[in-house]
């Protein structure tokens, strides 16, 4: 096991043989664990200069000849924080070379996914606004009032700020509720249409739920640039929207 570990951080057979003797034996010179081994001298050679790179083992020289010690296994953590470093480097040159932006697309489908959505905009940090934007009936979703007063409080004691447009389905009295819960401000939408579905729009996510699909569908993006573009065009809406209506219906609302 430890062997095949070794191999996944980058050691040949010969070098996690020459490593192992050498932890083994504290202090080696190379004479020695060519005997121990009873590998070839130029690949003794070879393994302790990859493992004095890696700084995994240390060479001393005294009166001549070359003792050779392996150093604190604590060494691999610097090698790996040293890789990620580099990695991390690496990412970021080839993305202002290349113009690379970041992005990630999800998918989830199933009738948890309006809960498994929302569950991820309390994720937002403290402070921060999650914007809800669309239908209000979801199909099967009309029994889940009950949860979303549990998701607001959540929302409230996390202090997360929320702002919703709803389409014209949505009832009166959910409206009222939610503008009298703090930290959240809720309005109809300015155009009297019913959506086929809502937006989500937390820091730089974005989720976009059909409900009508079977199962319901939900495509989770993360890209800040199109985060920023459909919060503006959210504030676009909210500066012509409504906070009541005259005319209300009975379906359940998010």
């Amino acid at each position: 096991m430890l062997e095949e570990n070794l191999k996944k951080l980058g050691f040949s057979d010969n070098l996690s043989k020459i490593y192992l003797r050498l932890l083994a034996l504290g202090k080696a010179k190379a004479r020695g664990l060519i005997n121990e081994t009873g590998l070839q001298r130029s690949v003794i050679y070879a393994g302790l200069e990859e493992l004095i790179g890696r700084e995994l083992v240390t060479k001393t020289i005294s009166k001549g000849v070359a003792l050779y010690r392996a150093n604190d296994p604590e060494a691999f953590l610097l090698e790996v924080e040293k890789r990620k470093l580099l990695a991390e480097t690496v990412i970021n040159d080839l993305k202002n070379k290349h113009g690379v932006a970041e992005r990630e697309v999800l998918i989830y489908e199933g009738e948890d996914i309006i809960k498994r959505i929302a569950e991820k905009s309390l994720q937002t940090k403290p402070d921060n606004t999650v914007y809800f934007m669309g239908s209000s009936k979801v199909g099967k979703q009309s029994n889940l009032e009950q949860y979303w007063r549990a998701y607001h409080k959540k929302r409230v004691d996390k202090r997360i700020f929320c702002k919703i447009l709803y389409d014209k389905s949505a009832d009166a009295s959910i409206v009222s509720n939610r503008n009298s819960m703090p930290y959240c401000e809720a309005r109809y939408l300015p155009f009297g249409t019913e959506m086929p579905m809502w937006f989500t729009i937390y820091e730089d996510s974005i989720a976009i739920v059909i409900p009508g699909e079977t199962p319901p569908l939900a495509f989770l993006i993360k890209n800040s640039a199109t985060s920023k573009a459909l919060i503006s065009y959210f504030d676009y809406l909210w500066g012509q929207s409504k906070v009541s209506k005259k005319e209300n219906t009975k379906e359940g609302v998010k």
